[in-house]
């Protein structure tokens, strides 16, 4: 329950940030899936039952603010945390390096999914910029975990110093 109440306050602190903030700095196109790092940051680190739960929540949340299909981002932000806690359980993520590399990774499928299904929902047309996109996307919102995964150590160590737990 306690990493619940971190997680959501954390998720909703962020998506303020990523549509307030970044939406002045980024164009709509390339602007950094703060979410989505979090997301993966919750896989690495946290609890599996309330990371599935706050996740979800978090992706309802992205729906109604993104105009996506409702459904997309939980969808996504599941798969992402299910494939990020499935490496942490089996390998050692502690090094930088190999966090970047998940980080990677999940952000290209999840942003080639989700210009997946605007596509196929008619919402874009599939076209060379699209890939560009996709990958200029992947870049920036791989960058921002530089800045993102100490933040979210330290407040989490902080947190955990506040209420007590281990």
């Amino acid at each position: 329950m306690k990493e619940l109440i971190f997680f959501a306050v954390v998720g909703l602190c962020l998506l303020v940030v990523q549509c307030c903030v970044l939406g002045q700095i980024f164009s709509l196109e390339y602007k950094p899936d703060l979410a989505l790092l979090l997301v993966i940051w919750i896989g690495l680190k946290g609890d599996y039952i309330a990371g599935l739960l706050s996740v979800f929540f978090l992706g309802i949340v992205e729906d109604l603010l993104s105009g996506a299909s409702l459904g997309l981002f939980p969808v996504i932000y599941l798969a992402a945390f299910m494939f990020s806690a499935y490496i942490s359980l089996n390998f050692d993520v502690e090094s930088f390096g190999l966090s970047w590399s998940i980080t990677i990774v999940t952000c290209f499928i999840s942003f080639c999914i989700i210009f997946a299904a605007r596509w196929l929902g008619g919402q874009i047309l599939l076209e060379p910029v699209i890939i560009k996109l996709v990958f200029v996307k992947t870049i920036s919102t791989s960058l921002c975990l530089i800045f993102l995964k100490p933040l979210l150590n330290s407040s989490w160590k902080g947190y955990c110093k506040l209420i007590g737990a281990a």
